[in-house]
């Protein structure tokens, strides 16, 4: 029982970071929408890649599947229990 409620709770934290990746991206690009043609591009720093939040994104990925692997799969003390 803990394992599974250990895994959902896991695949959770994973689902909130990608929801909190999107969020921030969204804000981002509209900031940068509405600000960015007012900027003088040459006087800016280089423009921020996707590497860091793709690697955050690919995290959080790998926290939900392996999360939900543990937190759907039946230990195998209780899986003699549930087959009689």
């Amino acid at each position: 029982m803990r394992g599974s409620v250990w895994g959902l709770l896991t695949a959770a934290i994973g689902m909130t970071i990608i929801v909190l990746l999107i969020i921030d991206g969204t804000a981002y690009g509209i900031w940068i929408d509405e600000i960015g043609p007012s900027l003088d591009i040459a006087e800016q720093a280089a423009a921020p890649t996707i590497v860091l939040p793709g690697l955050i994104g690919l995290l959080a990925i790998t926290l939900i599947v392996g999360g939900l692997a543990v937190g759907l799969t039946i230990p195998r003390g209780q899986r003699d229990d549930r087959a009689r």
